[in-house]
């Protein structure tokens, strides 16, 4: 009788065990699926691709003023962040890497974010361009935008001519600036 206890004691340990190892590998898989970088950008249709830009002008976050306009007979990436927004923080050093290449210049949206926040961010990575204040998302809805990071390539002529969802890199910035020249833009 003492045998048999004993033999469902161990069985029962074994179950603990394989829901605990259970338990964290389910853990880590969600962890990892929630904080995984996308492997390629997603360019999404918009209605304002093959468009006029809609307009951009307003305070900054560092309290300029800037419009898009500024920015006109270039090609801009036009990126809506947030300090809070963890992809964000993956993306901003390919963004960094991207204006420092001399392909194009970056006007940044701060989407629902307050100011301290987006200077320290924008700071962290030695971004220099500048951010237009979002705090209630009417930029934002103007552009069709739902999260960040969401970035728009505007041509020197000021036509939208993509929509990035998510994470982008200054190489995947470089091959569309290069496709839209080689498309006469």
């Amino acid at each position: 009788m003492s045998t048999s206890i004993a033999k469902r004691r161990a069985g029962g340990a074994g179950i603990k065990w394989f829901g605990a190892v259970t338990a964290i590998l389910l853990l880590a898989f969600s962890v990892f699926v929630a904080t995984r970088t996308p492997a390629s950008t997603a360019v999404e249709p918009s209605p304002i691709v093959q468009h006029s830009a809609p307009s951009i002008s307003g305070p900054t976050v560092t309290g300029g003023r800037f419009s898009l306009s500024n920015y006109r007979g270039e090609f801009v990436l036009v990126n809506f962040f947030a300090s809070w927004c963890a992809s964000c923080a993956i993306e901003e050093p390919q963004l960094v890497r991207f204006s420092k290449s001399g392909i194009g210049k970056v006007l940044a949206v701060d989407f629902q974010d307050e100011d301290r926040p987006a200077i320290a961010f924008l700071g962290r990575y030695g971004a220099n361009w500048p951010a237009v204040a979002d705090p209630n998302g009417q930029i934002a809805v103007k552009w069709g935008v739902s999260a960040p990071p969401e970035s728009f390539l505007v041509s020197p002529s000021g036509v939208v001519l993509t929509k990035i969802v998510g994470p982008v890199t200054a190489k995947e910035l470089a091959i569309l600036v290069q496709v839209a020249k080689a498309n006469g833009y």
